[in-house]
């Protein structure tokens, strides 16, 4: 995601506003956070922000940690590189 960003600002396009919106919530995302922290923090609706959570998570960028009671806890999905699996020969 994040290279996606540096690479529109270096062809100096503009962010579009959904683009800032996924920005500022993956960096919210720096340690795990409510569905109710992320709505807080962004000044989105419990619909809008709930939709851009599942839209980054098809995206394979969050995901959810865990549920505690009815209030789901969600983090940056952690990517692991090719390189780190292979089994050196």
């Amino acid at each position: 995601m994040a290279d996606r960003w540096k690479k529109h600002r270096a062809a100096g396009r503009p962010l579009r506003p959904a683009d800032l919106r996924q920005e500022r919530l993956y960096d919210a995302l720096s340690r795990p956070r409510t569905q109710a922290e992320l709505r807080d923090l962004l000044g989105m609706s419990n619909s809008g922000i709930l939709s851009l959570l599942r839209r980054m998570e098809r995206g394979g960028v969050v995901s959810p940690a865990e549920r505690v009671s009815h209030t789901r806890i969600w983090e940056r999905r952690q990517i692991i590189s090719a390189a780190t699996t292979r089994r050196g020969s």
